[in-house]
């Protein structure tokens, strides 16, 4: 009799071959949730093009032995490369329907073409407010028990070795960057009230329908984690990376719909971020060989630069890295200042990297995933708190 090809692996997983993903997903897959369909984009706005990939080269120079300055006017002169529009949306734009049906499905489609998604203007302003309460209290707490027990962290005469390290609590892989678990301590008595801890009810309502409407399935996605990254002044380059290892080999991962997305919170301006050290990324790395993006790509990078209360969402495979922060050498310039036309805080006082000065960069982040997906946190079993 006739015979009924057996279901590839991925099928197997996912319910449905990846390259109809397009299409909407039976009620027996795992994609069975029911989300909007996806609509041409509307006519009368602006809207990034979604179709096809651009791949593209921004004009970018080596940066291995940069001062400050250069870096800075490198940075600059990336944040205005057009790629950058094609997965740049405004949340304004949407607002006029009354139904973010539309949004939710823009967001996925961008996702799937390119692997990264800028949401403008996503947050008010009294939930930026808010959420950076709630950052300055955590890293303020966080930093003074590492003084306390003389950890250094950050300082000027600590390297890669001495300032890595982890705890329960947060962990330090690059010197100078901070990774800090939202909910590190539930018994710790601070500076704010356990009401006040709370993230605003619109964030969290809007982060998980992004979430659901990328990673629809059968049941919705789990938050893995919830964290802080606190990127201090004279905080190295991180290494490139992707933020795990791949499913499957011989090119099935690339092919792979998204599976475990981060979603990061913007709480400076954009003009602020340039120096604090925006987020770099390899865009549409995540339909491709990481080490071939490691290998040959890393000069297509761009800046992800966000302004508060805007919401950047990328795919978990996409080859990405932590940029260092420039504030101990390089002001920072005011929300009301911009950068000159060479790209350069246009101040007077900058001010020496032994001055102890600087800002630092603050980033909540969520980690959303498929129910099946597990992640493996790389944290510490000792508390910090503990004597």
């Amino acid at each position: 009799g006739n015979s009924t090809a057996a279901p590839s692996l991925t099928e197997s997983i996912f319910g449905s071959s990846p390259s109809n993903t397009d299409n909407p997903p039976s009620n027996n897959d795992l994609f069975s949730k029911s989300i909007p369909q996806q609509q041409p984009p509307s006519e009368s706005r602006k809207r990034p093009r979604t179709g096809k990939r651009n791949t593209e080269k921004p004009s970018v120079e080596k940066a291995t032995s940069e001062t400050p300055r250069q870096t800075l006017q490198r940075r600059h002169t990336q944040s205005r490369h057009s790629i950058l529009d094609q997965f740049t949306i405004s949340a304004q734009d949407y607002q006029h329907s009354g139904c973010d049906d539309e949004l939710y499905a823009d967001v996925r489609s961008l996702m799937r073409h390119h692997g990264l998604v800028i949401l403008r203007n996503a947050l008010s302003e009294q939930d930026v407010t808010t959420i950076t309460t709630i950052a300055d209290d955590t890293q303020r707490h966080i930093c003074d028990a590492l003084d306390a027990k003389k950890i250094p962290y950050n300082s000027s005469v600590a390297n890669e070795e001495t300032e890595t390290f982890v705890y329960k609590e947060l962990a330090v892989r690059c010197k100078g960057r901070m990774d800090v678990r939202y909910d590190y301590d539930d018994n710790v008595t601070t500076t704010t009230t356990k009401q006040q801890q709370q993230l605003p009810s619109s964030l969290i309502e809007l982060v998980d329908n992004l979430a659901a409407s990328i990673l629809h399935g059968a049941e919705p996605p789990s938050l893995v984690y919830s964290g802080w990254i606190f990127s201090h002044p004279g905080s190295a380059n991180q290494p490139w990376h992707t933020d795990g290892s791949p499913l499957f080999g011989n090119g099935i991962n690339e092919s792979l719909p998204s599976y475990a997305i981060n979603i990061f919170v913007g709480l400076h301006n954009a003009d602020e971020l340039l120096v604090l050290g925006p987020t770099e990324f390899v865009v549409g790395s995540h339909q491709m060989d990481p080490e071939v993006v490691m290998d040959t790509m890393i000069d297509t990078a761009v800046p992800a630069v966000i302004g508060k209360g805007d919401v950047l969402l990328y795919d978990y495979r996409v080859c990405h890295r932590g940029t260092a922060n420039l504030s101990s050498t390089l002001s920072v310039a005011p929300s009301s200042a911009s950068l000159s036309a060479s790209g350069v805080v246009d101040k007077e006082d900058d001010h020496d990297e032994t001055s102890g000065g600087g800002v630092v960069r603050k980033v909540l982040y969520q980690m959303y995933s498929r129910p099946w997906f597990k992640e493996h946190l790389n944290f510490g079993e000792k508390s910090l708190f503990e004597e």
